[in-house]
């Protein structure tokens, strides 16, 4: 069956992107602290990414009076080309716009934005769901999804479809998709699009967003994948998606990072950055590798962007990596493992060692001929560990993240002490391309001077001899 543009899917939508609706804030300058913007701004100066030169579409629903585009005509887009263009506008898409590529945020200097209405890029514009019609190309950068949907009960073979769909393009055209949970604490992960693999998928800092792990497309799977501080989750999804061309930009400019662009990259690179310091209860375990409600923590692009620029650093057994980096690869033969070797230093430690692994599932049609339609998918599974290490030697395992249903492992150490060590990543299947990225602080430990070590050590004898006497 194909599906049309009903009015049906129309009204699901519509009601899901209503309860996002309830409020409209003004955009507020300190979530520009709190993701570590301005932090980076101060460090760069007037160097600071700012997308420029990065294309984006931005995909809304209808609102109650069946618009879809910003307001085009507002100071805060100035400057910035509309496709299409029209003069009645959608309050909702106005606000995620100023998100993310308003004069005033951190994707200020996109300039081209693509606009479409999600139902016609579920069905006949873009994804073709239900059709034997391969999906449309996506030829901007980054995709943005601040909205919520199912095709309805009954038609979850759909949303299914819909899905793999939408994954085989994020695939296909190498592009960065971010897409937003629903609101509320007491909501479920929507089928549509937040049970995705490959986009990125945003909370928000308040944990007040859909929770329970995925039901659809292999159920459990943690979202969402990173939280950004916004009162909604329509609004958190674009700081995330700016903070995304940012980091597109730099990698374009420099060709030692071109490997960056890839989006497997860029998911990688952010989760990597995120804090957990805003989150007194987050935890991880070795088979689930995120927070059930904050995932990897929140956004924070001045950790993200120092991740990106130490380099990508190929895994090693000659030579070792940075406290900081990353590396866009492909698994070895099966059963083998890609080591990435670095030492801490006699009297310091690392704090907050982050460590993020994902990669993308595969979706291939398996309609012979012209045709497409019937999309199959494959998830290779693949583990990431950490080891003590004995120069290029592997010694006990410390630490690993081995989910068998999440496209994305972690390992978060708080303080890794003095030593030698080695990341380690493997997979059922070989020639699989993956992102790795890490993250960590370099702490100095106060080690008492080499008179006081003596006297410690005479007091001790003193004190013991007259405990022994006094007994």
């Amino acid at each position: 069956m194909i599906i049309g543009r009903s009015r049906g899917l129309f009204c699901i939508v519509a009601i899901f992107v209503f309860a996002l609706l309830l409020a409209v804030p003004a955009a507020r300058a300190s979530y520009l602290d709190d993701v570590g913007y301005t932090q980076l701004v101060a460090e760069l100066g007037a160097g600071v990414p700012t997308g420029a030169g990065i294309t984006i579409s931005q995909v809304e629903a209808l609102d109650s009076s069946g618009y879809y585009t910003p307001n085009t005509a507002i100071l805060a887009f100035s400057g910035k080309v509309f496709t299409p263009k029209f003069d009645v506008y959608s309050n909702h898409a106005t606000t995620v716009g100023t998100y993310l590529y308003g004069n005033s945020g951190m994707g200020k200097g996109v300039t081209a934005i693509n606009n479409w209405e999600a139902n016609n890029w579920l069905q006949s514009g873009f994804l073709k769901t239900g059709t034997t019609s391969a999906p449309v190309v996506e030829t901007q950068r980054v995709q943005n999804s601040s909205w919520v949907g199912s095709f309805g009960v009954g038609k979850e073979a759909y949303d299914i479809d819909a899905l793999r769909r939408f994954d085989y393009t994020i695939n296909r055209d190498n592009y960065v998709a971010v897409v937003g949970l629903n609101n509320g604490s007491g909501t479920t992960v929507p089928s549509l699009l937040a049970s995705s693999y490959n986009a990125i998928v945003v909370g928000v800092s308040s944990g007040n967003h859909s929770r329970g792990g995925t039901r659809v497309e292999t159920a459990g799977r943690v979202k969402p994948d990173i939280v950004a501080p916004a009162a909604y989750t329509s609004y958190a999804t674009p700081i995330v998606g700016a903070a995304a061309t940012m980091l597109l930009q730099t990698a374009d400019n420099t060709p030692a990072l071109a490997n960056a662009r890839n989006s497997e990259a860029v998911k990688a690179i952010l989760m990597a950055g995120a804090t957990k310091e805003e989150f007194a209860n987050w935890s991880r375990t070795t088979t689930r590798p995120l927070d059930a409600v904050y995932g990897a923590g929140e956004l924070n692009v001045y950790n993200s962007y120092h991740i990106l620029t130490a380099g990508e650093q190929e895994a090693s057994t000659v030579s070792d990596v940075q406290k900081n980096g990353w590396d866009f690869s492909s698994t070895p033969v099966t059963s083998q493992m890609k080591y990435y070797f670095f030492d801490v230093a006699a009297g310091t430690a690392l704090s907050d060692l982050s460590i993020i692994l994902t990669w993308n599932r595969v979706i291939a049609d398996t309609i012979n001929g012209s045709s497409w339609g019937d999309p199959s998918s494959t998830l290779a599974n693949l583990n990431l560990w950490l080891y003590s290490a004995d120069g290029y030697s592997l010694g006990s395992l410390l630490d690993s993240s081995q989910s068998t249903v999440d496209n994305v492992e972690h390992i978060y150490e708080t303080n890794l002490a003095a030593g030698r060590y080695a990341i380690a990543v493997n997979s059922n299947t070989a020639a699989t391309d993956f992102a790795l990225a890490w993250r960590s602080t370099l702490i100095t430990i106060d080690i008492p001077e080499p008179c006081t070590l003596v006297l410690l050590v005479v007091g001790g004898a003193v004190l013991a001899r007259r405990r022994r006497m006094a007994a």
